[in-house]
């Protein structure tokens, strides 16, 4: 990757929007970032990296706090980058989330928030936008990550010339973070964690086998003499205690076999007493239900004449229940009729009500209309009255608002007169005194409006009682105000005093419209306010409404009770013929009266009990005769057994054989005991083998990574230890040209500490002397040339191992202040030497020597309102 053009707004130093055009530097070459300290040197490459992947190339900056301080309002934050890379042009625009003052500023200050945003522009003029799709097609692009490209394309000096004196703990860590290592190391303390694992678990299967061992001491051990002895110790044969487990559940399945047997025979010797007992209880059982069920059949032959009774009444109910339907009809038949009555006897009642009602309200009735214009009358009168008091309440107010104007005229019009007078007045004095107002305006040298000279040697005065002019406007303008405000209130009193009349000529209006209403209303009779006074107009309405419906009313009860009489005959002849009718039909089923007929249908709702009590009886009497001759036929010949005798050869049978279930189950208990331990121990002995196998690898395994081992090497002090001796193979090629081939970097190969693993320390062979030293015995400027020598093979070994990827610019910070003008030189020479291949190299130093030596500058200026691009030389 290769910049073209770098465009930096509203960004750490810089106020304002500045540019850095790299194709001026040419194709290849070395140039200088110069500039003071805090102008804004490294913020170049800061810059640079954000545009490509949204983050910051120092550890102690943040890109939320890019935003210049010095920047405007609308002064946007963003950062454009032009690059070349495989031949083809991308553009980058990118900004990061800050906050702003709004452009419209308030009193409090506020603030606005920009959001983080991204836009790539590809070759093929496509778009992409978002910082994280952005970040991917980047990393695409370049074949490098955020990390992999700081590390690569920025050398920062005093980092590496800390690395070439820390310590080899430092040197372990700085070389993790770059070559990624950290994996050798967790693969160390995955092997740690596993061989801990592995450990704890064969402990733990050691402590359940010792349990197994203590449930045999309490239990099989204790009539065991053989397994006794084994388990005695604290160190376990396991191999021989199984074989005597095994010994044991035979003899102990020999023992339950022998148990088994003699309780099958105590069972079979059971069973046949159990037949015996329950043949003869069969026996007695049969005797006692005969000798019951005789009782009860002599019961039951004494409840024949009752259920004989009952199913007479049985009879009887049923026949009346079949004449229920024609007893029904003859007692509606009546009823009916007796309703006809009552509702004639009703409406006569009625009736006479309505009409004694009617009669009540003719007299009010037939007055109806002139009622209702009386009442009309009255609400005339009403309604003039409610209008004649709010017409005089509106005429007393216009009356105070028109006295309220005519004093404010008054006293309006006296402070009118004296502005006025006061005005005149000055207005008189002012042009009387005009020639001398006139000579106030004179200016030596300027000439006279009237006799045009320019000298003035005696100028007229004007006494100090007269006014000024702008004082006499004022004057004016107050009288002129004053006048305006009399004439707006004698407007407003003018329109009051007309409103006031027109309400006074209403108010006398409508008091003549009153008397006129109050004389017709005193026109209608006594008879008609009597009405009015005990009632309001719409009671009255309704009693005339109440009325019309009572002439409603009458009519129709009259054709009620017509329509009545007649149905009254017809229904008395339907009476008598349903009457006539029932009377035959319950004689004919064997009632003598109606009041036999009805005893008999009131007791309706016994019948099914009745039916179910005779069918009881007689099913009970067949059951208990059947069953007596069955009992009497099996019982035949026999007589009741005395048991007790059996009960007890039974008994004793019981207890035998419990005894030998009890033995049984001593037996089965060990036996299970026993097999259940040797399969545990046989299942934990196999594991317990297993992971002892997989134990001893994985702990050999450990104590290699670990560093437990003679030559006291971690795995991953192993690999960082190549990378390290490549580095300074690299590295020692540029030291011996910026030292003429006095120095060569090499890796200590003994630990100093034997009780450390690290074994990356550095010693320096000086070929003047032909012996190896410490690197911190070299000078300051020999530690700059080691330190920058080590930190250009630092870069070369990370871009081999990058995938030969090759990084197009480089940029080396600060370092160069400590050499000589030898050294200087050197130093410069070995960087010309990696300019070669289309590569541009920017060193970024402030030292005055550097701007003699590198003809290609970016030169940048410092000042209190911020930083900026002065020339690219």
């Amino acid at each position: 990757m290769k910049p073209k053009i770098l465009i930096l707004s509203g960004w750490g130093p810089y106020k304002d929007k500045v540019e850095v055009d790299f194709t001026r530097l040419d194709e290849r070459g070395l140039f200088l970032i110069a500039g003071p300290t805090g102008a804004g040197k490294t913020t170049l490459f800061d810059a640079i990296t954000y545009a490509l992947y949204g983050a910051m190339s120092g550890e102690l900056r943040e890109k939320s706090s890019v935003r210049s301080d010095f920047a405007d309002a609308d002064t946007a934050t963003f950062v454009e980058l032009i690059m070349q890379h495989g031949g083809k042009e991308y553009r980058i625009v990118r900004n990061p989330e800050y906050l702003r003052p709004k452009k419209r500023q308030s009193k409090t200050g506020d603030y606005t928030k920009e959001k983080e945003n991204a836009v790539l522009y590809l070759p093929d003029g496509s778009i992409i936008q978002g910082s994280s799709e952005v970040n991917r097609k980047i990393q695409d692009v370049l074949v490098l990550d955020y990390r992999q490209y700081k590390q690569i394309s920025m050398i920062a000096q005093g980092e590496f010339a800390r690395l070439l004196a820390a310590s080899p703990a430092e040197k372990t860590k700085i070389f993790r973070e770059i070559f990624s290592t950290a994996i050798y190391d967790r693969f160390a303390g995955i092997l740690r964690t596993r061989s801990g694992e592995l450990y704890k678990q064969v402990m733990e299967y050691k402590h359940r086998m010792e349990e197994d061992i203590h449930m045999l001491r309490v239990g099989e051990a204790k009539e065991n003499e053989a397994l006794s002895q084994l388990i005695a110790g604290e160190d376990y044969f396991y191999e021989k205690i199984l074989e005597q487990l095994k010994e044991s559940e035979h003899e102990h399945k020999k023992s339950l076999t022998v148990a088994q047997k003699q309780y099958g025979k105590l069972e079979e010797a059971a069973v046949k007493l159990t037949e015996e007992i329950s043949a003869s209880e069969q026996v007695n059982d049969k005797l006692h239900r005969l000798t019951r069920e005789m009782e009860v059949a002599r019961l039951l032959r004494e409840r024949k004449p009752e259920i004989e009774a009952k199913k007479v009444q049985l009879k009887g109910i049923k026949a009346a229940a079949s004449l229920s339907g024609d007893y029904v009809q003859s007692e509606n038949e009546k009823k009916q009729l007796r309703l006809l009555v009552q509702r004639q006897k009703e409406a006569e009642e009625e009736l006479k009500v309505l009409e004694a009602r009617r009669h009540e309200l003719l007299p009010v009735y037939k007055s109806r209309e002139k009622i209702i214009a009386a009442y009309e009358c009255r609400k005339l009168c009403i309604e003039k009255e409610r209008f004649l008091k709010e017409i005089g309440q509106q005429r007393i107010q216009k009356e105070e608002e028109l006295r309220k104007l005519q004093k404010e005229y008054l006293e309006k019009e006296e402070l009118t007169s004296k502005a006025k007078e006061v005005y005149e007045m000055a207005d008189l004095a002012y042009k009387r005194a005009a020639v001398g107002i006139a000579a106030r305006l004179l200016q030596e040298g300027e000439p006279c409006p009237v006799c045009g000279s320019c000298e003035h040697p005696k100028v007229a005065q004007v006494s100090d009682d007269v006014p000024e002019e702008e004082k006499l406007n004022r004057l004016r303008d107050n009288y002129h105000v004053a006048n305006r405000v009399l004439m707006e209130i004698h407007g407003k009193a003018s329109a009051c005093k007309g409103e006031l009349q027109g309400r006074i000529d209403r108010e006398k209006e409508a008091r003549n419209q009153l008397e006129d209403h109050n004389r017709a209303l005193q026109a209608f009779g006594e008879e008609i306010h009597s009405v009015m006074n005990h009632m309001v107009q719409t009671e009255y309405e309704n009693l005339v409404m109440m009325y019309e419906k009572l002439q409603t009313r009458e009519e129709e009860k009259k054709e009620v009770l017509k329509r009545t009489s007649g149905e009254i005959l017809l229904q008395e002849s339907s009476k008598e013929e349903a009457e006539a009718l029932f009377e035959q039909k319950y004689r004919e089923a064997g009632f003598s009266d109606i009041d036999m007929f009805e005893e008999s249908l009131s007791n309706k709702g016994r019948i099914e009990p009745l039916e179910k009590e005779i069918e009881d009886y007689d099913r009970k009497i067949h059951a208990s005769e059947n069953l007596i001759e069955h009992l009497k036929e099996e019982t035949k010949g026999q007589s009741e057994i005395d048991i007790s005798k059996l009960k007890e050869q039974w008994e004793l049978k019981r207890q035998e054989r419990q005894e030998m279930i009890v033995m049984q189950n001593k037996w089965n208990h060990r036996l299970h005991e026993v097999e259940k331990i040797r399969k545990s121990l046989t299942d934990k002995l196999s594991h317990l083998q297993k992971l002892n196998k997989e134990y001893g690898i994985v702990k050999d395994l450990d104590n290699m990574a670990s560093g437990n081992n003679p030559k006291r090497l971690v795995f991953e002090q192993y690999v960082l230890a190549g990378y390290f001796e490549e580095i300074l193979r690299a590295a020692n090629i540029r030291l011996a040209k910026m030292t003429n081939g006095r120095f060569e970097l090499s890796r200590v190969e003994e630990v100093s500490d034997g009780r450390t693993k690290d074994n990356l320390e550095i010693q320096v062979l000086d070929y003047y002397t032909g012996k190896h030293r410490s690197v911190k015995t070299l000078s300051g400027g020999e530690s700059f040339k080691a330190s920058l020598a080590l930190a250009l093979g630092m870069s070369d070994v990370i871009q081999s191992y990058s995938g030969g990827i090759r990084v197009e610019t480089l940029f080396i910070d600060e370092g160069f202040g400590s050499l000589d003008s030898e050294s200087l030189d050197q130093a410069c020479q070995t960087l010309m030497s990696l300019v070669e291949k289309d590569r541009l190299i920017g060193i970024i130093s402030h030292v005055p020597e550097l701007a003699e030596k590198i003809e290609k500058q970016i030169i940048i200026t410092k000042t209190n309102i911020g930083s900026s691009i002065k020339s690219v030389v």
